[in-house]
């Protein structure tokens, strides 16, 4: 039967008003629809509504089709073909039926594509699906590429190339228009009854076929002889994608026995163009003979050719017994990689290849991950893990999302056992926060393998929380350990002690935890809330015990500053005390800005106090005195200690030993214990600064004289004090008589700079206005008194400075 011939007895019924559809009046398909609701394929969503332009699930046309066709959905596998149709499905007996009779393969990974929209090339494929090969196979389909004239064609899938050009030779489905076929726009409800209509059609007139009258030949025809090869229809493949070129409908037609057969066969395959290896590649010839698989480098023209390529285990073959029928061609001995399908007929004649397959190694199912505890993370597979593939912590990643922010979370061990992977974390997770976990080998050298070699899978982000059945139980042993560690704990503000306040907020967790777990209404993730607030808070109880005191020097590499000069003047020496002052003076240092008393936590806050009674300074939390330091001498020869009402005097002995090492000693003291100590060494200083360079900004009428050593000024002892004198010629001699003094104060003021790095000597603008009547160039000269260092040394500094010549 034709083409045409099928299309003509395609008309349809209108049906009369029995079923009431008040949304299809404007709808191309609404007999059709009419037919099919009647029928009980399809139906109406309720209240006289049908949505004809509603979009369809995968699923709810395999339901369609399996009603239409009136498949057996009663008799169902042992398992569900695909994971994400379980048995409690509302479709799996359709979906299970449907694919028994073939007409539906999945989207891979053992997914139906549950919940996916049906596209237009996807109904092709199941409906060309549903025409038996004997059906279809009783139709003239003409060449594939005239039946896709679309200017969309080359857009759609291969897989879905073929069944597209047969429901369009068919007259089962159309373009949207006459150049658009839209492959992969969403099929919705109206175009799926209609074509499924149509489709019912094209099966009644291929089972029911009129007999056409037999002809006599007349007196001057003769009947031709039969052609050497019967004509081959192609047949409409059951998936994948085709190849090659297609072969005329009848390639010799009125030729004779003897002329020899030259017209290659054409090959299209079934199978999806991704397989592993193992699987079958299911494909169809248009002629008998064998199909070869064979790398898709490798090319041939030749049955040889292609014959020794199954000689040397690259390829393998299968004989076709029937034409247009599926062929199954083994892969199991192959190696991963790209290949594609030759078919060679009787005669020997070679087709065009297929289009790619592409041959994967078989990998281990995907893996389902759980806690065994807040810190051990498993993910377990269906077989033995080989123990020598144990992956890195730069393959597995796991973390927290806050937002779109990633909060990794460190991992401290994986190792393998049995069919396990086990991730060991270093922080516990809390309950039912869910953590996100990636498995991403680096390179297919390190991926994890079964104990037969399989790979597994790359996965993630994949969710999982740590939310166990028992977390009433788990909620009840935490109260009770907490309530352990709080009776078992002595507060306090001394070492290995605990705060007062942190015992407040442990025994009001517990009262909270209390509630929760005595409350038979409690939810399980009220139960969980609980548990990570009470074992938040008990970490925080553990965290706040109070360590050691200890003593460390207020800055690197400090050291006591000596001059034993200052003691043979005027008897001066250095007192240590807890002054406020700003900054240290030679004769008066802060302690605490020579060492420093800490813990190590945030809870405390220390001071230190001189106590004039014991001669001591008191270490204090709160008001409280938790400890005591005292100061030593590793020299009591070269160094006096002297205890007095306001601090302690660190004085050299007359005609000291400079070169001779010796440090002062501070040690701190902790429930009458030693708990530390540091030396801090001393350093004696006799020298005065030196003047390393001097400059003259005369814009700004700036001396900066720039020493090798922090300056210091001492108004009580040392002033600071400062002489600047100008000369026109430079004649600064006792008889000069060109000597213009400038006036401190009042045309120039000094200081030192903040930095301590330099004195600084700056001319007023009344200075300046002075100068400005002087004559062109001459010398400044600069006397400095009192410039001096930390450990007051000092001398008089005399410098003679080049003047510019004012303009």
């Amino acid at each position: 039967m034709t083409t045409a011939a099928l299309l003509s007895a395609c008309a349809y019924p209108v049906h009369g008003a029995s079923i009431s559809l008040n949304d299809i009046n404007q709808s191309y398909a609404k007999d059709a629809i009419l037919e099919l609701v009647e029928q009980g394929v399809i139906a109406g969503k309720g209240n006289g509504k049908f949505d004809p332009t509603g979009k369809i699930e995968r699923q709810d046309f395999a339901i369609i089709l399996a009603k239409a066709l009136k498949l057996d959905v009663y008799s169902s596998p042992d398992k569900p073909t695909f994971k994400d149709v379980p048995e409690d499905h509302y479709a799996y007996a359709f979906v299970e039926a449907a694919v028994k009779a073939g007409l539906i393969k999945g989207v891979g990974n053992e997914s139906l594509g549950l919940g996916q929209n049906l596209t237009r090339q996807d109904m092709a494929v199941f409906l060309i699906r549903a025409l038996s090969v004997a059906d279809i196979g009783k139709v003239e389909i003409g060449d594939m590429d005239s039946n896709l004239k679309f200017s969309d064609a080359a857009s759609i899938a291969d897989y879905a190339k073929y069944y597209v050009a047969a429901a369009v030779e068919l007259g089962i489905m159309k373009g949207i228009n006459d150049e658009i076929f839209n492959p992969t726009g969403q099929a919705d409800r109206q175009s799926v009854v209609l074509a499924a209509s149509r489709l019912l059609k094209v099966k009644e007139q291929i089972e029911t076929p009129s007999e056409p009258p037999v002809q006599t030949p007349g007196p001057d025809e003769q009947t031709p002889p039969p052609p050497e090869k019967p004509t081959q229809n192609p047949t409409p493949p059951t998936g994948g994608s085709g190849g090659g070129s297609t072969a005329p409908s009848n390639p010799n037609p009125g030729g004779n026995p003897s002329t020899p057969d030259t017209t290659a066969p054409t090959v299209w395959l079934l199978s999806a163009d991704a397989l592993v290896v193992g699987e079958n590649v299911a494909v169809t010839s248009s002629e008998t003979g064998i199909v070869y698989f064979v790398p898709y480098s490798l090319n041939a023209s030749t049955k040889a050719q292609l014959e020794s390529f199954v000689t040397d285990k690259l390829a393998n073959k299968t004989i076709v017994a029937a034409a247009q029928t599926e062929t199954q061609i083994a892969t199991s001995n192959l190696s991963p990689g790209d290949y594609k399908v030759y078919a060679v007929d009787a005669a020997g004649n070679v087709s065009a290849p297929s289009g790619k397959i592409t041959l994967s190694a078989p990998q281990m199912k995907q893996p389902t991950l759980h806690f065994f505890d807040g810190r051990s993370l498993a993910i377990a597979y269906d077989e033995t893990l080989n123990p020598l593939y144990v992956p890195s912590v730069n393959e597995i990643s796991i973390y927290t999302k806050d937002g779109e922010l990633r909060l990794p979370q460190e991992i401290k061990r994986i190792e393998i056992t049995g069919q396990y992977i086990l991730v060991t974390l270093a922080e516990p997770q809390p309950m039912a926060r869910p953590v996100e976990v990636v498995y991403a080998p680096l390179s297919a050298s390190t991926v994890v393998r079964s104990a037969n070699g399989k790979p597994s899978p790359a996965f993630g982000p994949t969710a999982v929380q740590y939310l166990p059945d028992n977390v009433r139980s788990l909620l009840e042993e935490l109260i009770a350990s907490a309530e352990t560690l709080r009776d078992n704990s002595t507060p306090g503000n001394t070492s290995d002690t605990y705060p007062p306040f942190a015992f407040e907020q442990l025994d009001q967790a517990i009262l909270n935890a209390y509630s929760v777990a005595d409350s038979p209404n409690s939810t399980i993730e009220r139960l969980a809330s609980a548990y990570n607030q009470l074992y938040q808070q008990i970490e925080a109880f553990k965290k706040s015990r109070l360590k050691p005191l200890k003593i460390s020097p207020a800055e690197e590499n400090a050291s006591f500053v000596l001059n034993s000069n200052r003691l043979s003047v005027n008897g001066m020496s250095a007192r240590i005390t807890d002054s406020s002052l700003e900054e240290d003076r030679y004769d008066i240092r802060n302690i605490g800005n020579l060492i420093e008393v800490t813990r190590d936590d945030a809870f405390t806050e220390l001071e230190i106090h001189y106590d004039p009674v014991a001669y001591g300074f008191q270490i204090q939390s709160e008001g409280e005195t938790i400890g005591h330091i005292e100061i030593e001498t590793s020299d009591p020869s070269l160094i006096q200690l002297t205890g007095g009402d306001q601090g302690i005097q660190v004085a050299p002995v007359p005609n000291v030993d400079q070169d001779r090492p010796v440090s002062l000693i501070f040690k701190v003291f902790e429930k009458d214990a030693e708990a530390g100590k540091i030396e801090l060494p001393i350093r004696f200083d006799s020298e005065p600064p030196t003047v390393t360079g001097v400059t003259y900004d005369s814009a700004q009428g700036i001396f900066l004289f720039q020493s090798a050593e922090p300056v210091y000024s001492y108004p009580q002892t040392i002033p600071l004090r400062v002489q600047v004198d100008y000369s026109a010629n430079g004649d600064f001699g006792q008889n000069s008589i060109d000597i213009f003094p400038l006036v401190d104060g009042e045309d120039f003021e000094s200081g030192i700079t903040q930095d301590k790095r330099a004195v600084m000597i700056q001319i007023t603008p009344k200075g300046l206005s002075k100068l400005a009547g002087e004559l062109p160039g001459g010398k400044f000269r600069i006397m400095i008194n009192g410039m001096s260092d930390f450990a007051m040394n000092w001398q008089p500094e005399i410098h003679f400075i080049d003047a510019p010549k004012t303009q």
